[in-house]
């Protein structure tokens, strides 16, 4: 997929374009991102020279040798994870302002999840279901 994608931190001080091809979602499970995002992080994939990044409340944290990940100073959101001596950058696929377009492809390190696959639970578009108090 090839187009402009803009995307932002939660309080908006961190912001990004990309103008060029991106890869499409992938969703990964290993524990480094389970630990960071709670869950897992689901991101696109992008040539570094395509994206451009508003870097005044961008920091940076390495947790491993292999990579480093991208946030905002101000709200915390991770946005960015990065290899070393990589070509590439992955962005958020939840800072993304118009994902239109752009649909999972892969789930990876699925070994490593702890996140129930399939689990048959009730999916709501809101909060959920109303709750009814017992008087």
């Amino acid at each position: 997929m090839s187009e402009k994608i803009t995307g932002r931190c939660l309080c908006g001080a961190v912001h990004f374009v990309v103008t060029g091809p991106v890869s499409e979602p992938v969703a990964c499970h290993c524990r480094e991102c389970q630990r960071q995002s709670g869950g897992m992080w689901v991101a696109i994939t992008a040539p570094q020279e395509s994206v451009t990044i508003a870097r005044d409340r961008l920091a940076w944290v390495s947790v491993s040798e292999k990579a480093r990940r991208g946030f905002c100073r101000d709200c915390g959101g991770y946005l960015f994870w990065e290899a070393f001596g990589g070509r590439t950058i992955d962005l958020a696929y939840g800072a993304i302002d118009d994902t239109n377009g752009l649909k999972l492809s892969a789930h990876i390190f699925t070994s490593e999840s702890r996140l129930p696959d399939g689990d048959g639970l009730p999916r709501h578009e809101g909060e959920g279901p109303e709750e009814t108090a017992d008087a």
